[in-house]
């Protein structure tokens, strides 16, 4: 006689539960990540664009892009815009915190630098 094997129902539910507790984070972070990418891309193509322009106009160009990928983490005005001779470096760092289930949140910590002449 052989011995039954497969999966019992209490197993079954174990399982289901963290593939959807997993499945649930996933959903609350990649728009975090998302967003960050949108930011560092966003920042890249301003400072490839207006490349020795005032910090000012820098901070116009990105609140275009701002409005056009939807950021809200990062506004025009919390970018830090540093020019040293012909190179021109924009930093933004930022926290965003994203609640998972009742007093359960995470956080993030990420840090956007781009600078002319770097691949950053």
């Amino acid at each position: 006689m052989k011995k039954q094997a497969g999966l019992s129902f209490f197993g079954f539910i174990f399982i289901a539960m963290a593939v959807a507790m997993a499945l649930i984070t996933a959903f609350k972070v990649v728009p975090t990540y998302i967003e960050y990418f949108n930011i560092k891309q966003a920042v890249a193509t301003v400072v490839n664009q207006n490349s020795g322009a005032a910090p000012a106009v820098i901070r116009n160009s990105y609140s275009k892009h701002v409005e056009i990928s939807d950021i809200d983490s990062v506004s025009p005005q919390d970018l830090l815009v540093t020019q040293v001779g012909g190179t021109t470096t924009v930093r933004a760092d930022y926290e965003k915190v994203v609640p998972l289930v009742g007093n359960v949140s995470l956080l993030f910590q990420f840090e956007v630098e781009s600078s002319t002449g770097s691949s950053n």
